[in-house]
């Protein structure tokens, strides 16, 4: 099964009882030193009931994390948090879950990661630039809400998956207002200049 195929797939109870066991799993051991064994015997599963949801433990890995962002995303959603905010629930997570993130980063690269990223980023980088208008009576065009969203969309994943990689040399609380200053300031200076130029 591809990656794309979870990203829009409503999960079973199975795989989620899986996705858990992984997190369980990787808490105590290195993912390379994890079996497919492992997590049916953690689930009380057959093998063929594995195999039957994931090609292998990549797969797996691929969909645990795939989950675990579209949760954060939903609570954003809910919380109606714009990007600023949404960057620090992330910061935040990425503490908290340090092994999973790690082990998500060295396992599947920072292509998939992206890839898991991208979409919901895109979204609240989309409702920020709504929020912006809403708020001072502008309505951007969705050529220049496309082109900004996709160019933050990038930037912001790539900040994050370095934030994944250094997080153990970060002064993280350095970093975090490096990129809210970042982002907030020159997201503003781009959406003023539009203005200006009527886009």
């Amino acid at each position: 099964m591809s990656n794309n195929y979870y990203m829009n797939e409503n999960p079973s109870e199975t795989k989620l009882l899986m996705a858990q066991a992984l997190k369980k799993l990787i808490k105590d051991r290195p993912f390379s030193k994890i079996t497919v064994q492992d997590i049916v015997d953690e689930c009380n599963i057959n093998r063929n009931t594995f195999y039957y949801h994931f090609e292998n433990n990549y797969d797996l890995l691929y969909f645990t994390y795939s989950q675990e962002v579209q949760n954060i995303a939903e609570s954003f959603r809910n919380a109606n948090a714009l990007i600023p905010q949404a960057m620090d629930f992330v910061l935040d997570y990425i503490d908290k879950n340090n092994p999973l993130c790690q082990c998500a980063y060295e396992s599947l690269g920072e292509k998939d990661l992206k890839n898991i990223f991208q979409k919901d980023i895109y979204n609240f980088v989309r409702a920020t630039i709504d929020f912006y208008g809403n708020e001072n009576d502008i309505k951007f065009s969705e050529d220049l809400k496309s082109f900004v969203g996709y160019s933050y969309t990038d930037l912001l994943s790539t900040q994050i998956i370095w934030y994944i990689k250094h997080t153990s040399d970060l002064d993280k609380e350095t970093f975090k207002d490096c990129l809210q200053t970042f982002f907030t300031v020159s997201l503003k200076s781009v959406l003023e200049e539009a203005v200006k130029k009527g886009l």
